[in-house]
């Protein structure tokens, strides 16, 4: 009996099918995220994960959104999601058909605030590099997209940069603290706790003889505050 020519294809096919492992999850009841691995099997190609959104129209149907999915899905407010895409950090509102960046602009550094339902953006505005900052802007901003606070932080004296231009930690008020150190290391980092707040800016020094690697590491810190700090 000869071999129809369409087997090999529907074999081909048959075998994705049992190769491939689809999750699901659902941050808010109208948005669904699904991740697809694609297993590894013998020669043919896999070992790879896909992401997609899907939201929900009309009560009960579920379209996938028109956008480019990283896997990141956290909602805000029972009407807003924070949603990871390859242009960066970005707010879905319910019923909408793509989202807007979270912080208007691809260079900034978003950190999610779940917890208070908002969003915080990093800008450098000043420094020696373009991902070394001695000056930062950090904007807190809604759900809806809205700037809640701008306040701009610098580092505390000439020569001195942040770790990192974004958030380090949070304490449990939802504040958000900087580590400045050295531009140059020659010897101890000399690391310090920047924050702001009702546009004044705080500086708390750390203890001698910390570490690089204790500067962002938030039990350290929280010793020194005494304040339960947590790691972004």
């Amino acid at each position: 009996m000869k071999a129809q020519p369409w087997l090999p294809a529907v074999a081909a096919a048959l075998l994705l099918v049992a190769c491939t492992q689809v999750t699901e999850s659902e941050p808010l009841p109208w948005l669904r995220v699904k991740k697809i691995h694609y297993k590894q099997f013998g020669g043919w190609a896999g070992g790879s994960t896909e992401h997609q959104y899907y939201v929900k129209r009309f009560g009960f149907v579920w379209t996938r959104l028109d956008e480019v999915a990283t896997g990141t899905a956290v909602a805000l407010d029972r009407d807003h999601a924070a949603i990871g895409t390859p242009r960066g950090l970005k707010i879905l509102s319910r019923g909408d058909d793509h989202g807007i960046l979270a912080c208007g602009s691809e260079r900034s550094a978003p950190t999610i605030v779940a917890a208070a339902g908002v969003i915080d953006c990093v800008d450098v505005i000043a420094g020696p590099a373009a991902a070394v900052a001695s000056q930062i802007r950090w904007r807190r901003i809604s759900s809806g997209g809205e700037a809640l606070v701008v306040e701009k932080l610098a580092v505390e004296a000439p020569g001195r940069v942040f770790l990192q231009p974004m958030v380090t930690f949070y304490d449990a008020g939802h504040q958000p603290y900087f580590v400045t150190l050295k531009e140059k290391d020659y010897g101890a980092p000399e690391c310090a706790l920047v924050w702001t707040a009702g546009g004044e800016a705080y500086a708390l020094p750390a203890p001698a003889g910390m570490t690089l690697r204790q500067c962002s590491d938030a039990q350290p810190w929280s010793k020194v505050t005494r304040r339960a700090l947590r790691h972004v």
